[in-house]
């Protein structure tokens, strides 16, 4: 009997065994399995494991690392409220007891409403005020602010101010988070964004962001920067340059970039060490320059692999640009003054080599400074030290009069414009660096209203918007060329120029003439008379067959809208379109090409007009 149920046991402690050898083969067999199909999935099967969604890390400040993605409730929230609970409930029982006291439902819904507030502030923004610096929004935007690295990463920028970023967001450009400080309203145009998320922060937290702003920052996109290519091989020819060299003050960097795009320089290029061009003071003030696309800004970086002097000098070459050179004080004696002006004891004479030595023992010889003296001739005027092998100098206003007011100026400054070097001169080896690696010679340009760099050193903000002012393109009336000889004023002629040419049209009146004074006024009136005299002078200039050009483009855009009229409505009348006909001596290329022409015609045409020479105009 005992036999008979030892046997049993027996046997089902074997198919226990062998139950467990079988969950074992089938565990082996699984993971071979799936080994085998996680393998044959790199060759296109079908995977046995679901591919892991990527929707958690769309947000932009979300971490990459999923352990980090867990929110915690900080120590204060929980300390915060467990003491609101004990001020409600004792002000004299202590925090910890009031939690023994509370039950597992109340904690639980505390912990809750601590996690909801932290989520609030964290991911959603809204119906919450931050507080914190260490928000991982807040610390997006102060990186923005003051890491360079970071902003190239992102590729986003800080713009602070409400009228700035309002103007950004009429031109199409959409911040996307709106920082507005806690008390200060939401405007209109900033719920009108789909894309732009607004973000209320404290007082504290908006000075750390931005400080000195009026409670409204938003991130931007960093726009496109020009291709340096364009440098290299442009379409249209650079006749004013403006380059920019070691400004490194950011409020008078971001100052000349606005001064340069409003008076409409054909390029700004940003060399040697400047301050960043997307810094925050620098947005500040160029007041939007970054975003114009009218003037390019340029930046060229030696530690960035870019041929500085090369692509500058292979730009004076093609455009045929003359360089000038403007810097806020003078070279030092070991870096541009030749050996020759240069005394044994170190010390630096001026051009004229006046040095005073004192007879007091041990006491350094002093520089006098030299005499400015008035000149009226540009020639005459340029210091010429090529004895001594220095920078030829001019004054600004004898270079603009020579430039703008001689009969042959416009021809030249048609033919060839000019680059502006310019920067605060901190190293004291600007000119002397200029003359040895600029391919052509450069002139350095003197201020009559402030004083030699040799004297003292001259406010770069303030000289340099005199000198932009004066270099400006296309709009300094005041240099048009004399083409004949000036009338002697008199009462009549007085009279004739109020009546006539100065003074605002009093038959076509606007709201924009009637809010100018009367000084406005007149400018105006004057700039519209100069233009319309400019046109008439550069119509007269032209040839008979420029003239028979015009006229025949008019005349097929006449025909063009004829047809068009004719087709969208045939019940109009036609208007007889009159030209004046063509001089036999000019040949009829429009009709010429117009009609089919086969290989022997074409042929036929190209030997004609090798051939062909055009007679002189008629006198």
């Amino acid at each position: 009997m005992s036999t008979l149920l030892r046997r049993p046991a027996t046997q089902h402690s074997e198919e226990l065994v062998f139950a467990a050898h079988k969950v074992h083969i089938a565990k082996a067999t699984v993971s071979r399995h799936v080994v085998s199909r996680r393998f044959q999935s790199f060759i296109g099967e079908q995977r046995s494991v679901a591919r892991i969604s990527k929707a958690s890390y769309r947000h932009p400040l979300a971490p990459k690392d999923p352990s980090q993605r867990n929110v915690a409730i900080s120590s204060t929230a929980v300390s915060a409220a467990v003491a609101a609970a004990s001020g409600r409930s004792s002000s004299s029982s202590s925090s910890s007891t009031f939690s023994h006291s509370l039950s597992a439902e109340d904690l639980k819904k505390r912990a809750q409403k601590a996690l909801l507030l932290q989520l609030q502030q964290d991911v959603l923004w809204e119906g919450t005020v931050i507080d914190d610096t260490n928000n991982r929004l807040v610390q997006h935007f102060m990186k923005l602010s003051a890491n360079e690295k970071y902003r190239q990463a992102r590729r986003m920028l800080v713009v602070g101010g409400r009228a700035m970023i309002e103007e950004l967001c009429q031109a199409g450009f959409r911040p996307r988070h709106l920082m507005v400080n806690a008390g200060r309203p939401i405007p209109d145009w900033a719920n009108d964004q789909e894309d732009t998320d607004v973000v209320l922060v404290d007082r504290k937290v908006a000075e750390a962001v931005a400080p000195g702003t009026d409670g409204y920052v938003g991130d931007f996109e960093i726009p496109p920067p020009p291709m340096k290519e364009h440098l290299i091989a442009n379409h249209q020819r650079l006749n004013r340059v403006l380059v920019l060299d070691n400004v490194d003050d950011p409020g008078v960097l971001g100052t000349l970039l606005r001064t340069a795009s409003g008076f409409q320089y054909d390029a700004i290029i940003t060399t040697n060490h400047c301050a960043d061009l997307y810094d925050h003071r620098v947005i500040r003030a160029a007041r939007g320059a970054h975003f114009q696309t009218s003037v390019p800004i340029y930046t060229l970086k030696e530690e960035d692999g870019d041929d500085v002097y090369g692509l500058l000098n292979h730009m004076v070459e093609r455009n045929n640009l003359l360089p000038l050179c403007y810097a806020a004080q003078e070279d030092s004696a070991d870096a541009s003054v030749p050996a020759a002006l240069q005394h044994t004891d170190g010390t630096t004479a001026p051009a004229g080599g006046r040095v005073y030595h004192s007879s007091v023992v041990g006491a350094s010889p002093v520089v006098l400074p030299t005499f400015r003296q008035s000149s009226s001739a540009y020639a005459a005027k340029v210091v010429s030290t090529s004895q001594c092998g220095a920078v030829p100098r001019t004054p600004l206003s004898d270079f603009c009069l020579d430039r703008f007011t001689r009969l042959t100026g416009a021809a030249d400054d048609d033919r060839g414009g000019y680059v502006l070097f310019a920067g605060p001169n901190h190293k004291r080896n600007m000119m002397h660096r200029l003359t040895t690696r600029v391919a052509r010679p450069t002139t350095q340009l003197l201020l009559d209203c402030l004083p030699a760099p040799t004297e003292a050193p001259s406010d770069l903000l303030i000289s340099m918007s005199v000198v932009l002012h004066a270099l400006r393109p296309r709009g300094n009336w005041d240099y048009l060329p004399v083409e004949a000889k000036q009338e002697q004023s008199s009462v009549d002629l007085q009279v004739k120029r109020a009546s006539v040419d100065i003074g605002v049209n009093r038959l076509q009146l606007s709201v924009d003439d009637i809010n100018l004074d009367e000084a406005e006024q007149r400018e105006k009136a004057h700039l519209a008379n100069e233009f319309m005299r400019w046109r008439r002078l550069s119509k007269r200039c032209g040839s008979d067959y420029e003239h028979w050009m015009d006229a025949e483009q008019g005349r097929v855009q006449g025909m063009m809208k004829d047809d068009q009229q004719r087709r969208t409505s045939p019940w109009l009348t036609k208007r007889a379109r009159k030209t004046r006909p063509m001089p036999d001596w000019v040949p009829n290329i429009i009709d010429e090409y117009r009609q089919s022409l086969g290989r022997d015609a074409l042929s036929h045409e190209r030997e004609v007009s090798a051939e062909f020479r055009r007679p002189p105009p008629r006198t």
